[in-house]
């Protein structure tokens, strides 16, 4: 009997995406033990061909061909089979995780082949032969190509005009222009902001290897046939092994061994499952060095150590019951240790480590500075050079008269020279220190606007009025009770 083989392609969705789920079901056939040994079904990676054996029956149709047809749901399992392991119960929740995932892409792959993916600009419903554009980087909704490239292009030009309305091109021209190229345009579903690099150009299959993928009735719609191999989230190094698809890729299912937070156990776990706690102590030495974490296997770095104990200050004159994380603490004493010198004391705070030199050994000058003696004794007094001190003085504009001496300068300077009073009406020589005040009173009106400030020697900030305003209310039986201010009618 002659027999012929047909070949077809799969994806993802594992069926054809333009035909109705009856036709492709009566255009699957499944070998029967009368079938020659040769005439078998089998699955390759890529994309992936499945051949059915026909014989003259094939021909025949009628009540054997609706006898012998493929389960739909069957097909798209073996095209997960990659996936099919994660329900072994390694961990209780572990086969739903991966399920979930697995699930969304099914959803996702139906509503594209039955034609019940709407595209939320046009709201129109995306045919399997329209160009697309999924949203990678959120939520993987589908738009088509062209709607979503005007809306990307109406979204820049609205940014680039608020840009513009900010900073005028006119006083500034490279601060406008930078804006207007920083401008982002954004998912119309979840608001995910895209640079005006991304702005989509072309079309694409759902994992991006194939350009403008023809329409294929054995192929789901807007796939190429081939594998995913998209980076796996979490960086852990793998790919998707899925045909290509829509939405995200699920998670990582390779079996390695790991081990948990604290290291102590080690089990073969799924790759996207991989952090786990043992649930027994950490026991990871903590910062201290000295105590060891008392809490249950955890992510990330262990809690400071919470022991109480007698701790030193840095300077070890202070004792205190401090936990063991802060046992390293600073004092509000001077550390008061004898210097190199053997003669002075350290005066700086609290501190851990040597003291340093005296700062009075060496090379040493006069309070003034002008004259340096060497050989002198650290305990000895240095000698006055006899010249003028000339250091600044708390005026900042003149410098000490007073021959070189030891202590502060004078705090008031005498030096006398000429000054204007507040309101610049008068001028006088007066000592440095001396403020100036003239008699004359200001005759601006205050805020009110209706009594003169009056103030001695004001400087043209005039205080607010104090008086009460006494305007009568439009009640016109009581008078305004608040300080003076302006009549607003």
């Amino acid at each position: 009997m002659a027999q012929e083989t047909r070949s077809i392609s799969s994806t993802a969705i594992g069926v054809g995406s333009s035909h109705a789920a009856g036709s492709l079901e009566n255009n699957f056939r499944v070998p029967t033990s009368g079938s020659n040994s040769d005439n078998q079904s089998h699955f390759l990676s890529g994309k992936t061909a499945v051949e059915f054996s026909s014989s003259e029956e094939d021909s025949d149709g009628g009540d054997v061909r609706g006898n012998r047809k493929i389960d739909i749901l069957q097909l798209q399992a073996h095209i997960f089979s990659n996936y099919e392991p994660v329900s072994s119960p390694l961990v209780a929740d572990e086969g739903l995780v991966f399920a979930s995932g697995l699930s969304k892409i099914q959803d996702l792959l139906v509503a594209a082949k039955s034609g019940a993916t709407t595209c939320m600009i046009c709201l129109e419903k995306v045919r399997i032969t329209d160009p697309i554009w999924d949203c990678r980087a959120g939520c993987y909704v589908i738009f088509h190509l062209i709607c979503i490239q005007s809306w990307a292009q109406q979204s820049l030009m609205l940014a680039a005009e608020k840009s513009l309305a900010r900073l005028s091109s006119a006083q500034f021209p490279l601060a406008a222009r930078q804006a207007a190229e920083a401008a982002c345009w954004h998912c119309p579903k979840c608001r995910t902001e895209y640079p005006k690099s991304q702005m989509p150009q072309e079309y694409r299959c759902f994992c991006g290897k194939e350009m403008d993928p023809a329409p294929d009735p054995w192929l789901s719609p807007h796939t190429c046939g081939e594998r995913c191999g998209r980076s796996l989230q979490g960086d852990c190094g793998h790919t998707c092994t899925l045909l290509c698809h829509p939405g995200p890729c699920p998670p990582c299912p390779q079996l390695l061994q790991l081990k948990c937070f604290c290291g102590a156990k080690s089990e073969m776990r799924r790759c996207g499952r991989g952090n786990f706690s043992c649930d027994k102590l950490c026991n990871k030495q903590l910062g201290c060095g000295k105590h060891s974490c008392e809490a249950s296997c955890h992510a990330g770095p262990c809690q400071p150590c919470k022991k109480m104990a007698l701790h030193r200050c840095k300077c070890g004159s202070s004792v205190e019951l401090r936990a063991c994380a802060v046992a390293d603490f600073q004092c509000e004493l001077m550390c008061a240790k004898m210097l190199s010198c053997n003669k002075h004391q350290c005066k700086t705070q609290c501190h851990s480590g040597p003291c340093g030199d005296c700062q009075l050994q060496g090379r040493r000058g006069c309070p003034c500075g002008k004259v340096k003696y060497d050989g002198i004794d650290c305990d000895a007094m240095v000698p006055t050079c006899g010249s003028t001190c000339e250091k600044q003085l708390h005026c900042m504009i003149h410098r000490c008269p007073e021959r070189c001496h030891y202590g502060p300068c004078i705090d008031t300077c005498r030096i006398l020279i000429n000054k204007f009073c507040r309101c610049g009406s008068l001028k006088k020589e007066v000592p440095c220190y001396q403020d100036l005040q003239c008699e004359r009173k200001c005759q601006n009106l205050r805020n009110c606007t209706r009594h003169q400030c009056k103030r001695r020697c004001c400087d043209g900030n005039c205080p607010p009025c104090l008086e009460v305003c006494g305007r009568k209310l439009r009640c016109g039986n009581h008078k305004c009770p608040a300080p003076c201010h302006r009549y607003s009618g």
